[in-house]
């Protein structure tokens, strides 16, 4: 059952006041007016002169003369009685209009707030309520939230500053570590041995670069992504499942079901996103498994599906494979693959084009992974 909002019910609060208040003066008017009419009129006693000069009252008078002075009671306290119950209405019906315009008035900043919540959910941090009027409630409510959307800003924008520092700072060893074994082993004469350890060491700093080039993902802006261009979800799979398709050491089955999927975002940002999905979806696989990769459109969004196989997934940890380096692990003998960022960074990607990324694990083992953005037609 759908509640009443705040204003409506603060306007039923203002009418049942009013109705009560009425009401209870009403009544009042009644009891006076029982005390005071019928005294007046059977008190009043005319007063006559005797033909012998000697004035006095005359008697009470017979039952029936004091019958109209009973009825013309009766009248009045009716008349008193329906004028009141009319006015009351008036009085109600003229406190629930201003009572819905004092409700409004009063509810504006509340509705400001609340815009301004909505605003900071969408990453736009630098929001703020900036409330003008008096020094009242909400007001200080309002200064507060904004007090406190002002830390929050500050504490992002260092995090980011840091990852992305840090992350910038690493690139330049690992680059020259990769020059150096890549002189080694392109050396005439190069023993097997040291080969065979040079793409070892190659392969280590691989993995290094895909952490980097991850936390400088995670560490960008959403609101700094401005280069949008109109980029096809297809093409993009199709693109990334040969390139990974001629370098996979363990063969892998897909299956595509690819229909144009027209988004607006960022090329380079959205071919990352692609890109950890499918290949995500390739390590995490068993041997000879199978992959399958649905791209669709209903014209307001566009969604990109991967299906794997591999081994059950427990739901509780298909969330959590989101959050930053959280990574399967099927056997402790060997550490899991990848860096644990690809999720991570898959939903960063997704977000900052107003999208969304979710998984779920199947009953037969392995892992649906959905992500959806919005189409380029309903972009404009």
């Amino acid at each position: 059952m759908k509640r009443w909002s705040l204003r409506t019910r603060l306007t039923v609060a203002y009418v049942a006041l009013t109705a009560v208040t009425g009401s209870i003066m009403l009544g009042l008017i009644v009891l006076l007016s029982d005390g005071v009419l019928p005294a007046s009129v059977a008190g009043s006693r005319p007063s006559v002169s005797g033909d012998s000069g000697v004035s006095g009252e005359i008697g009470p008078p017979p039952q029936a003369e004091l019958q109209p002075v009973n009825d013309l009671g009766t009248i009045t306290y009716s008349a008193v009685l329906i004028s009141g119950l009319i006015a009351l209405v008036v009085v109600m019906a003229v406190a629930a209009v201003l009572g819905w315009g004092t409700a409004r008035r009063a509810l504006r900043p509340v509705r400001t707030i609340t815009a301004t919540a909505q605003r900071v959910a969408d990453q736009e941090l630098h929001m703020r309520n900036s409330l003008d009027g008096p020094a009242d409630e909400i007001k200080e409510l309002a200064d507060a939230f904004d007090h406190m959307l002002m830390r929050l800003e500050r504490s992002f924008t260092s995090q980011r500053r840091f990852l992305a520092n840090a992350a910038h700072e690493l690139k330049s060893p690992v680059a020259t570590q990769r020059a150096v074994i890549e002189v080694t082993m392109a050396r005439p004469g190069a023993p097997a041995e040291l080969v065979e350890l040079g793409n070892k060491l190659l392969a280590g700093l691989d993995h290094q670069q895909r952490v980097l080039d991850g936390l400088l993902t995670l560490a960008q802006n959403p609101d700094t992504i401005h280069r949008t261009e109109r980029v096809d979800l297809a093409m993009l799979v199709d693109d990334t499942v040969r390139d990974l398709l001629a370098r996979a050491t363990e063969r892998v089955e897909p299956a595509l079901d690819l229909a144009t999927a027209k988004v607006l975002g960022e090329p380079v940002l959205l071919t990352q996103l692609v890109h950890n999905l499918v290949d995500n979806a390739f390590v995490h696989n068993e041997p000879g498994g199978w992959v399958r990769i649905r791209t669709t459109s209903d014209g307001t969004n566009c969604a990109l599906e991967l299906t794997n196989g591999g081994p059950p997934v427990d739901d509780t940890l298909a969330e959590q494979l989101f959050e930053p380096f959280r990574r399967l692990c099927f056997d402790r003998a060997e550490p899991p693959p990848g860096s644990g960022l690809g999720l991570s960074v898959v939903r960063a990607i997704a977000e900052a084009h107003g999208g969304g990324a979710t998984a779920w694990p199947r009953p037969e083992g392995g892992l649906a992974v959905q992500v959806v953005l919005p189409s380029a037609a309903s972009a404009h």
